[in-house]
């Protein structure tokens, strides 16, 4: 750059998955803004593009928000539309093409007006079209995000990956997770990616996740006063491997009849976890908690006395990116296990932090969480380093990496551009 940069200039984030959105990417994406000291503004949808309902609670969220936040209905079309809407595929093209028009009249007018500088996708599937406008338009740069499971799970929308391909291409920067994702990425590029690869790695709200007691009445609502209690916190996935860690609390129950699984979330594979732990015969010991408010979920990790979610890879490449939910529980004071595959060794290291096992051994998730069942002094070594790995790992700083990326072209320092590591 020539000169002092521009202060007033912002970053757009143009994201479908946002609070009040739950999920992984939902948490990043409101933390980078969040953190942005007012140079971050978001365009998200009213709509959730998986049903089609309004999303409940995003003016409320909004409002409070301390960035500025724009709606529109869509920014993609709906997965599972509501019944009786009509969707053929002359319908489902015309609402396609009014989506994107609305969109793209949308950012431009906000790169206009609003002093933008850059732009960042956050999905890229569902919004890589965007990449050919955005590099028609001189002084903005364009990035994308990426968390791991877009570019390695297979999609019938993209079968050969050419659209995903095209979209990295095209932008200037690509910002990745892990370095699981910096890999995947690297993969489906080969040697032809001209735009900068930098990892941000994801962080955590030090000041909002923190450790608390146990609150009684959620001890006696979950009944689980006396119990020592095995949390998990996530959308209910089969990638996510809570079905082994209930295999593997069946292998170690008999002995320690103390013990309780409580399990966080919500999900497709609800019904089938639930299916498994009468299965094996303990059922009673398995608590579904369903979703719980946004300003109770630290109070259920902190029902926690380990935290496991031994996550591993689906046979479509579908897997975790990075795992937020671990430096969460560490920062509540809560040791973990998670599994091996995809980003999570990025947020968990053997040994400091947690335990890593493979997430397709019942036995070794049943070895790992009988150690931390028995052994008291291991759970403290492993919550007083967990800690100390989320306080090093506040938003403060990922936040401030971000906008020097996107508004200023310097990589986060001692990240891998293309070629390191």
């Amino acid at each position: 750059m020539t000169g002092p940069p521009d202060k007033d200039r912002k970053v757009l984030l143009v994201v479908n998955n946002f609070p009040p959105v739950r999920g992984g990417s939902a948490v990043v994406y409101d933390n980078l803004a969040r953190h942005g000291g007012g140079r971050v503004m978001v365009l998200a949808p009213r709509i959730s593009y998986t049903d089609g309902l309004p999303l409940i609670g995003w003016r409320e969220h909004d409002r409070k928000a301390p960035f500025p936040v724009r709606r529109l209905k869509l920014l993609r079309t709906v997965i599972d539309p509501p019944r009786g809407q009509w969707f053929g595929k002359l319908g489902f093209r015309l609402h396609d093409v009014m989506i994107r028009l609305r969109l793209a009249a949308t950012v431009l007018w906000l790169i206009a007006h609003e002093r933008i500088g850059a732009v960042c996708l956050g999905e890229l599937l569902a919004s890589g079209w965007l990449v050919g406008l955005l590099g028609k338009i001189p002084g903005v740069t364009t990035l994308v995000y990426i968390h791991g499971e877009e570019i390695t799970t297979d999609d019938p929308y993209d079968p050969g990956h050419h659209r995903r391909r095209h979209g990295l291409l095209g932008v200037d920067h690509i910002i990745v997770v892990s370095r699981f994702t910096l890999g995947a990425v690297r993969r489906l590029l080969g040697a032809e990616s001209p735009a900068r690869i930098s990892l941000i790695e994801n962080g955590v709200d030090t000041a909002r996740f923190r450790p608390a007691a146990k609150r009684a009445d959620l001890l006696r609502l979950y009944r689980l006063e006396g119990a020592f209690v095995f949390v998990s916190v996530c959308r209910l996935l089969e990638k996510k491997g809570i079905d082994q860690a209930i295999r593997a609390l069946a292998e170690i129950a008999p002995p320690r009849p103390d013990i309780r699984l409580l399990v966080v979330g919500q999900g497709p594979y609800r019904a089938r976890l639930e299916e498994i732990a009468r299965e094996a015969g303990i059922a009673d010991k398995v608590v579904f908690t369903g979703l719980v408010p946004e300003e109770e979920l630290v109070d259920h990790y902190c029902l926690g006395d380990v935290f496991v979610m031994p996550n591993r890879a689906l046979p479509d490449g579908d897997t975790e990116g990075f795992g937020l939910v671990f430096l969460e529980a560490n920062s509540c004071g809560l040791p973990v296990i998670a599994g091996r595959d995809g980003g999570s060794t990025d947020a968990v290291a053997d040994g400091v932090n947690g335990i890593v096992v493979d997430g397709g051994s019942v036995a070794a998730i049943a070895g790992a969480m009988a150690r931390l069942h028995d052994d008291a002094d291991l759970r403290e070594t492993l919550r007083r380093q967990g800690l100390a790995t989320a306080a090093a790992a506040g938003w403060e700083e990922k936040s401030a990496a971000f906008l020097r990326l996107a508004l200023e072209g310097d990589a986060p320092a001692d990240k891998p551009r293309d070629g390191a590591r």
